[in-house]
């Protein structure tokens, strides 16, 4: 097994204190990102260089393998400089820990030299007019994806697709397909919120992707993927569904971060219409901001609490059950519902200050298209988790 030096892990403390170091140049960045449609090279190289991607790498491929709430805790200083380069961190940050899921083989291909990796995932359905198809050693793939989060700074793309068989039937498999392999359409990204992620629209035309950089989406359910040949690290054996429904509350619980520091500047400094005193001195201003605060603590208190019960449940190598896995989906859109009413709030009561272009309605902006993503959905969460404190069967298509 070809084993690599591994990065010495630093301290969590000097993790943060290098994020907060990065916010003034964050908010400098802000809305550059917005108007590029992408964070900028100058922005993914400073979090490279500040060894963020390294968190969730194993430390078999030259990475820390720190707890993903790790990353999370950086994530959320990162989004008191700017809300699209914190969720680009909080989900491609995450993701070396699905590239080493991956034969070994694999693996050295994505971190050669114990070097680190951006990651991202077109697996949410994203596919559009997708074929693929197996000849010989080779995966072929033909098509386009949408919502590719980061891929102007990305080296690799998990790409999920659908391959026929020869017996009529057909299998989900995921595929590492290098970043210089896509045709990446940089007018795509036209939308409300979320301006500065660049998650456009990618395409691929007759990719093809050697055997040993696929596996079977059925085997990552089950955790039983070839990289435990080479990764003996607790997060592979946490459900990847579990830990991928966090990286989205996470960034929501990021972005809220920033929120809550916009509102805390501006009403230093505002004086309301009718109040002739700063607002500062209005009480119910205070108690907002007072409810806030506790509201967005507790969410991310709960994030925190769920990543690292996974993290220390798997090192006791006790297996996940299908209550807890149902509980882990349904309180990612608790936390997201929590962040977004407390934030909602607070934009309330800045009143019109939300109207001209600037922080606080890039951030409100923002908050409520990631709020939106599919996984945060409360409904559909919830009904999983009822069934399965009845004691009664999910559906067979149940994402947990």
């Amino acid at each position: 097994m070809n084993m690599r030096l591994n990065s010495p892990e630093p301290s969590v403390a000097s993790l943060l204190e290098n994020a907060r170091a990065l916010i003034p140049l964050l908010k400098q960045q802000g809305p550059l990102h917005d108007s590029q449609k992408r964070i900028s090279s100058e922005i993914g190289t400073a979090l490279r260089e500040a060894g963020f991607f390294k968190i969730c790498q194993s430390k078999e491929n030259g990475g820390y393998g720190m707890r993903p709430s790790t990353l999370w805790r950086v994530a959320r200083e990162i989004g008191r400089g700017d809300s699209a380069t914190a969720w680009i961190l909080s989900l491609a940050g995450l993701h070396p820990w699905m590239a080493g899921m991956f034969s070994t083989r694999a693996q050295d291909d994505v971190f050669a030299g114990g070097k680190d990796a951006i990651v991202i995932a077109l697996t949410g359905n994203v596919g559009r007019g997708v074929s693929a198809r197996q000849e010989g050693d080779s995966y072929v793939l033909t098509g386009k994806w949408t919502y590719a989060s980061g891929i102007d700074i990305a080296d690799w793309a998990a790409t999920l697709v659908e391959v026929p068989l020869e017996n009529g039937t057909s299998e989900m498999r995921l595929l590492l397909v290098p970043q210089s392999s896509f045709r990446i359409d940089h007018d795509s990204w036209n939308v409300f919120g979320m301006q500065g992620t660049g998650s456009k629209d990618v395409y691929l035309n007759e990719e093809r992707v050697p055997a040993y950089r696929s596996l079977l989406w059925t085997d990552i359910l089950q955790l039983k993927f070839p990289g435990v040949e080479r990764n003996r690290g607790p997060m592979y054996r946490i459900p990847h569904t579990s830990l991928f429904v966090m990286s989205v509350a996470a960034a929501i619980t990021s972005v809220a971060a920033g929120m809550l520091d916009i509102y805390i500047d501006t009403i230093k400094k505002r004086i309301p219409a009718g109040l002739k005193a700063p607002q500062i001195e209005d009480r119910f201003s205070l108690a907002e901001l007072g409810k806030a605060a506790s509201h967005i603590d507790m969410a991310f208190n709960q994030l925190m609490h769920d990543v690292d019960e996974m993290w220390d449940q798997a090192v006791a190598g006790v297996p996940f059950s299908i209550e807890q896995r149902a509980r882990y989906r349904t309180n990612g859109s608790t936390i997201c519902d929590t962040t977004l009413t407390a934030c909602d709030a607070l934009v309330r009561n800045l009143g019109g200050s939300l109207l001209p272009t600037g922080p606080i309605e890039r951030y409100f902006r923002d908050l409520h298209s990631m709020a939106s993503h599919f996984l945060m959905q409360a409904n559909p969460s919830a009904e999983l988790l009822g069934l399965a404190l009845l004691g009664l069967p999910l559906p067979p298509n149940a994402r947990i």
